[in-house]
């Protein structure tokens, strides 16, 4: 299989795989709403912070080496295996040693036994390391669709809506994560027995590690931005009191609940540019040319998803968070409405992070990042008094910035300039501008006619899904040239499809 049909068909399983999990995780975190005290997502969003930031130095970077190596000996898959299972238990025990010292800090108790159950997953994950980077760098991603659905179907809709409805309250949460953990590692074992020897020699690991610590800095910097806001928000709120109060536990809720929902399509990207896009450009990593139009193709094909999506969500936030977690999170639609033009350049950020990490410029890269984490965090310590809208637009503001200092970094590496990357935005902005148009009228239609809220919805996904096809179909030169247009890169059985074949034809 060429490079390009690999990719091509590593993009589409993949992306099945992401969407599949957003969508179920979408609706499993929305019936636990229904189930769960609000307290159970601050919680969780403060412990999920914490362990997620640690996870990542856990690994030292052991599996992204494997990935990105040209040539893997067995020496590389033992040394990648032990280093990340020693790591892995260590920071099980130090993260159980540390709960009281982190519950205490945020001033909330019951933070401690559940640190010391999810810390379990470093453990659990590293045992996972080597099978999951070498299917990844084979580019299994159907096999990897079969494992991530027993884990998420296992985990969160058996065990976590199970123990929800019995009343476990945030214990459903916990459980239905270690459970999703478990499985996760026992399917990927089950579909890619890696061999395994006790033969061990430190020099083929130093060269995983030289790669991985630099992936590892690159990587928490990019993680602690995510999630940073989640983390400290409970902690500046409660300034010097002994402890938050309940408004105040309720708004770090809803802003948690929003920065939840913004990350989902963050978090799909992330995860195709962790596994196809950084696996295709490790393979091509010394073609400029190659590279250089798989950013542009990408970006383009991105944002003409993300723009249109952000332009719908400024109308219909509402009716979303409503049907998602019902009124009682009204708040949250504000908030997400702000946040959710993050998503745009977050996202389109992700390919520039798999550009560096395949081009093996990781050290550089995570300079940049930890201005943009400095930059979060001041803006949070600045607006919270303000408010969670106040911290939402702070973080758009950072993001914008940071997208800026990532495709400089792109340019040096692959040369392109600022006038080719717009060329590639183009399209999304125009489907934007038409889908901003078409929210507004079916919006102001709705009020006048004083419908209800869901009806406002399906009308909304109605015209918008008739006018972005319609406007695609008369004028198929809105998506670009044959560079960015990514009709023209489809697999082949989809390029039959009468509707797309219509188009190209035109």
């Amino acid at each position: 299989m060429t490079d390009k049909k690999q990719i091509t068909s590593g993009l589409s399983w993949n992306t099945l795989t992401v969407v599949l999990q957003v969508v179920i995780q979408i609706a499993y975190t929305g019936l636990l709403a229904r189930l769960v005290s609000k307290d159970s997502f601050m919680l969780m969003g403060i412990v999920l912070g914490i362990m997620g930031f640690a996870e990542i130095f856990s690994q030292v970077g052991v599996g992204p080496a494997l990935i990105q190596r040209k040539e893997v000996h067995q020496q590389h898959i033992n040394g990648a295996f032990y280093t990340a299972v020693i790591l892995g238990l260590s920071f099980t025990l130090l993260f159980i040693g540390f709960a009281p010292v982190i519950a205490n800090w945020y001033e909330l108790q019951e933070l401690k036994p559940i640190i010391a159950v999810v810390c379990s997953s470093f453990t659990i994950s590293a045992l996972a390391v080597v099978p999951r980077s070498m299917m990844m760098k084979n580019m299994r991603f159907k096999t990897m669709f079969k494992a991530s659905m027993v884990s998420i179907i296992g985990g969160n809709l058996i065990v976590g809506l199970t123990l929800a409805y019995l009343g476990w309250n945030v214990w459903a949460y916990v459980w239905a994560l270690f459970a999703q953990n478990l499985l996760m590692t026992l399917a990927l074992w089950y579909y890619e027995p890696v061999k395994l020897s006790l033969n061990w020699q430190w020099s083929y690991t130093r060269e995983l590690i030289r790669y991985g610590a630099g992936s590892t800095l690159f990587n928490a910097m990019n993680y602690l931005a995510t999630k940073l806001d989640v983390l400290i928000i409970p902690r500046v709120m409660r300034g010097q009191m002994p402890e938050l109060l309940p408004d105040q536990k309720a708004s770090a809720s809803y802003y948690e609940r929003a920065n939840y929902a913004m990350t989902q399509p963050i978090t799909v990207m992330g995860k195709l540019s962790d596994s196809v896009l950084f696996s295709g450009m490790s393979k091509l990593q010394d073609d400029q040319t190659k590279l250089k139009k798989l950013l542009m193709l990408a970006t383009s094909a991105l944002a003409i998803i993300l723009i249109p999506a952000t332009a719908f969500m400024f109308f219909f936030a509402d009716e979303l968070v409503t049907i998602w977690l019902t009124e009682a999170y009204s708040e949250t639609a504000v908030i997400l409405r702000i946040l959710f033009v993050a998503v745009i350049f977050r996202s389109l950020s992700k390919l520039g992070d798999s550009l560096l990490r395949a081009k093996d410029a990781v050290f550089k890269g995570a300079w940049f990042k930890a201005i943009y984490v400095l930059m979060i965090a001041g803006g949070i310590w600045y607006t919270v008094p303000m408010g969670m809208n106040s911290v939402a637009v702070a973080i758009v503001a950072a993001t914008f910035i940071h997208y800026v200092m990532n495709m400089f970094i792109c340019s040096q590496l692959v040369g392109i300039n600022a006038g080719q990357l717009f060329r590639a935005l183009v399209p999304a902005l125009l489907l934007g501008i038409i889908t901003l148009v078409t929210s507004w009228s079916v919006n102001m239609l709705c009020e006048f006619m004083q419908l209800n809220k869901y009806f406002s919805l399906i009308a909304g996904i109605g015209a918008n899904g008739i006018a972005l096809l319609l406007s695609i179909r008369l004028f198929p030169a809105i998506l670009g040239n044959n560079d960015v247009n990514p009709l023209l890169h489809l697999p082949e059985r989809l390029l039959k499809n009468k509707f797309v074949a219509g188009i190209l034809k035109r």
